[in-house]
């Protein structure tokens, strides 16, 4: 009977410490580290050409060395979905995954009709980059990354910083920037 009382008191003992540490774990404050830490303030022809160089390694798909219409087209589809849901672009410049700003979408979500624009938008460009051979070999699509690059130098100085900044984002996104 002894027993029985102590079995009981241990387990009502037990789970009372239980509760008690799931509370003060749930309670702790814990901040998660942002992901990309780093905003871009800058961006120089060099490091467009080196995020280009990046970017085609990944989207290169089936590591044939060239990117076919369809493969643009999903690279274009994904970042433009990965930047209305994160609400930013990121670009790997040499020093460091760095992200550049575009207004997310209030639900996180490209809608159906954007996303066909996105794709209408990466078939005109891929024709107009590919040439009759219908492939982009990588220094063919780090041009036409840089040929972005130098719509968006307002100011021709080789540098985007500020707006010119936000237009190549948007840009490398596919997507008109969000107004109110």
């Amino acid at each position: 009977m002894v027993f029985g009382f102590v079995q009981k008191l241990a387990v009502s003992g037990g789970a009372t410490a239980l509760a008690a540490g799931a509370s003060l774990v749930s309670s702790a404050a814990v901040a998660p580290s942002p992901a990309y830490p780093s905003e871009a303030v800058r961006l120089e022809a060099a490091g467009a050409a080196s995020s280009a160089a990046h970017i085609f390694d990944r989207a290169d798909l089936d590591n044939n060395g060239s990117i076919d219409r369809e493969e643009y087209e999903i690279l274009a589809v994904v970042t433009a979905e990965l930047a209305r849901l994160n609400g930013f672009i990121a670009l790997d410049a040499g020093v460091g995954i760095e992200t550049v700003a575009i207004a997310p979408a209030s639900d996180g979500s490209l809608a159906k009709a954007e996303k066909a624009r996105v794709g209408d938008r990466a078939r005109r460009e891929f024709q107009l980059y590919a040439g009759d051979d219908e492939r982009l070999a990588p220094d063919e699509f780090v041009d036409a990354q840089l040929e972005i690059f130098l719509a968006t130098d307002a100011d021709r100085n080789g540098v985007l910083i500020g707006a010119e900044l936000n237009a190549y984002a948007h840009a490398q996104s596919k997507l008109a920037p969000l107004t109110s």
